[in-house]
């Protein structure tokens, strides 16, 4: 049995994320929260049935390729260093990373 964590994991802790966003004080970043969190259980669950039409068919799950983007887990992030120079989304005012092309609140494109 592996350690590692599955989509399942992942699921039921979204779902649990979803139900404490609920207690978010602030009526705009309680619905931020809720909105990523929607969307990244949503993706969760596309992903699955994606996995079950690729086993059906008998292709291949996944191939092996080079990252986009690496990413840390949060506790290995610098603040400062994620912040943009480039300023506030023009569509919800938050912060905009440099290194994207678009807001990863509202999907604002730059």
């Amino acid at each position: 049995m592996t350690d590692e964590p599955t989509v399942v994991q992942l699921r039921k802790y979204l779902q649990e994320q979803l139900l404490d966003a609920e207690n978010i004080v602030g009526k705009n970043d309680r619905e931020k929260r809720i909105f990523l969190l929607e969307a990244a259980l949503q993706e969760a669950i596309n992903f699955t049935k994606e996995v079950e039409i690729r086993n059906e068919l008998q292709r291949i799950v996944f191939e092996e390729s080079t990252a986009v983007r690496l990413l840390s887990p949060s506790s290995e992030i610098n603040n400062e260093s994620t912040k943009s120079i480039d300023g506030e989304c023009p569509k919800c005012d938050e912060t905009l990373d440099a290194e994207l092309g678009f807001c990863p609140t509202c999907g604002y494109k730059k």
